[in-house]
């Protein structure tokens, strides 16, 4: 049986490797190619900016998700009125509001998107990608991102 450090993302099946988006600001979180699509995101909070590829593992990140059945544009805006506008819609987004309290000047988004994985097993990689990003930044780092409780 292989250990965790031996199992890599994408390597059966055909499925993609696995390779987030440079970060962007929430502001700026239409401009990610591919947000038009379902996929798996990580939401992070920096002072400096970030450059480059997102590294979804980072310290910084507070959020790994997902979403299967819509595209990353209406979950963030899901995660933008729980966050931000108190309303429901997002367990994260209450989370972020109840934890952060703020306007999300210092929030950066990154995203891979799964649209080219097909119809049948995207949901099964959306989320088999979501849960082994939670799992190996609590390895790392020794408990979840802030805003993953459950």
């Amino acid at each position: 049986m292989a250990s965790l450090d031996e199992i890599h993302y994408g390597t059966t099946a055909g499925l993609p490797d696995v390779a987030f988006s440079d970060w962007a600001p929430w502001e700026k979180r239409a401009s990610i190619s591919g947000s038009d699509q379902p996929g798996v995101y990580v939401l992070a909070r920096f002072d400096d900016p970030p450059f480059g590829r997102a590294d979804p593992l980072a310290r910084e990140v507070i959020y790994v998700g997902e979403t299967c059945d819509n595209t990353l544009r209406g979950r963030w805006r899901q995660f933008e009125r729980s966050a931000f506008e108190g309303k429901r819609g997002h367990s994260g987004g209450r989370t972020y509001r109840a934890t952060f309290a703020d306007d999300g000047a210092t929030l950066y988004v990154a995203a891979f998107p799964a649209g080219q994985v097909g119809d049948e097993l995207r949901p099964l990689f959306i989320r088999y990608v979501e849960r082994k990003l939670i799992l190996d930044f609590a390895l790392r780092w020794g408990k979840a991102p802030v805003c993953n409780l459950k």
